[in-house]
């Protein structure tokens, strides 16, 4: 190890999470050496939604990198639909600490590419086509030696002062902390694929998310989220519990929408690139500070339990691990700064994790998802409350709570008349 090169920091994934955490201990102090590696070469595809919303906008912004955003079409609105074809389109409402209410949606196979290059562009060195094994302590404290496989299985050492396990749902660093996977409760199953429609905008009349809730997904939901031109991103997500229990079929549910789709008028050509995958909900989230290991994103079960959104708190993780340790990496409280930023992780995103648990055990009812959808059509507090929880940090407060019970007990011509601003129904 004399002669080794030594990392202060060695990265294991280099999508948005793992990524995001390079350039954020590159912009905090370019001098420090920084390693990723991941066992795809880049462009690679990624099963996902593709929507971005204003969260990971200001993440790019935080160190000017929204560039990777020019020429993409902006999405402005919501389109969401319940049982008995229940419809409510609502502008995406200015969330609290965020420049920007737009979405884009940008392909992973695209948007990863975009944001692993800007790590590159700062000279993290890279290592595609590499597969992390496992990791082990050093005769020097400080150090950690980690084992990785090429793509011929020839198994090379390099060292570090940092390790960041940012790898995925299916994480190897988090299995080599003999970490357990989410419990089925605690995980949904979900499925995507593109379309291409060439009609889809001129039946919503603009660029919207449409979420489908309890009706292609029975206690789950569906999407359609435009991309560029006629490129559609369509999928299915429900609970992993509830999927084994009732035996589902995730493919046949994907063609149900589809036909869901069509019978609003919507014309679906060209299905392609299927693709099931697992989310680890944010409900249950495991350790994150170790002995010099940090998880971020997937990898720490950083999935919005309502939403299955997670690219905006992998790439916050990242950052507030690097703004938590990078003054520490040479020194004695690296462990400790490792647990501070466990701590802020947990502060800032926890309750909000939390009321997204709930919101979708209220959500699995289908009367309560009737209720829901009934009371957004005439308040628009309650839609914009739901997009948020959607799309940016919000939590149920006392205050909000009882405001919320007020409306679900309240009849509904009472809650008529004391409501304001209605959103428009579809």
């Amino acid at each position: 190890m004399k002669n080794e090169k030594i990392y202060d920091v060695l990265i294991v994934g280099a999508g948005p999470s793992g990524s995001n955490t390079a350039i954020s201990f590159k912009n905090l102090d370019p001098n420090l050496n920084i390693g990723i590696i991941d066992k795809a070469i880049f462009p690679r595809d990624k099963s996902c939604g593709d929507a971005i919303g204003p969260g990971v906008i200001n993440a790019l912004k935080r160190f000017n990198n929204e560039h990777i955003l020019d020429d993409e079409p902006q999405v402005i609105s919501t389109s969401l639909f319940g049982p008995d074809d229940i419809g409510i389109q609502n502008y995406i409402p200015k969330v609290k600490n965020k420049d920007d209410s737009v979405v884009y949606v940008i392909p992973r196979y695209q948007l990863d590419n975009r944001i692993f290059n800007i790590a590159k562009e700062l000279n993290v060195e890279s290592y595609e086509n590499t597969r992390f094994v496992k990791y082990e302590n050093t005769e020097d404290e400080n150090i950690l030696r980690v084992e990785v496989q090429d793509s011929e299985n020839q198994k090379t050492s390099i060292y570090t002062k940092l390790l960041v396990g940012a790898d995925g749902a299916n994480s190897r660093v988090r299995k080599s902390l003999n970490l357990k996977q989410n419990s089925d409760i605690h995980k949904a199953i979900a499925i995507r694929a593109y379309i291409d429609s060439p009609n889809y905008i001129d039946i919503f009349k603009e660029r919207t998310l449409m979420f489908e809730i309890n009706v292609s997904a029975l206690k789950g939901y569906a999407w359609a989220f435009p991309s560029k031109g006629d490129l559609i991103n369509i999928g299915i997500g429900m609970p992993l519990n509830l999927f084994k229990k009732d035996n589902m079929d995730i493919n046949q549910m994907l063609y149900q929408f589809v036909n869901t789709l069509e019978s609003k008028g919507v014309i679906v050509e060209n299905i392609r690139m299927e693709k099931s995958y697992m989310l680890p909900f944010a409900s249950s989230r495991p350790k994150l500070a170790h002995d010099k290991v940090a998880l971020v994103g997937d990898a720490g079960s950083m999935i919005n339990p309502m939403s299955g959104e997670g690219i905006f708190y992998g790439m916050e993780a990242g950052y507030l691990l690097a703004k938590e340790t990078f003054t520490s990496l040479d020194g004695t409280d690296l462990n400790k700064n490792i647990k501070r930023y466990e701590k802020a992780l947990n502060k800032r995103f926890g309750k909000h994790f939390l009321s997204c648990a709930l919101a979708r055990l209220v959500l699995q009812s289908p009367f309560m998802t009737k209720r829901l959808l009934k009371i957004a059509s005439i308040d628009k507090n309650t839609i914009n409350f739901v997009v948020e929880l959607l799309f940016d940090e919000a939590r149920l407060t006392l205050k909000e709570t009882f405001l919320l019970s007020a409306k679900f007990i309240l009849p509904f011509k009472t809650l008529r008349f004391f409501t304001k601003s209605p959103s428009f129904s579809l």
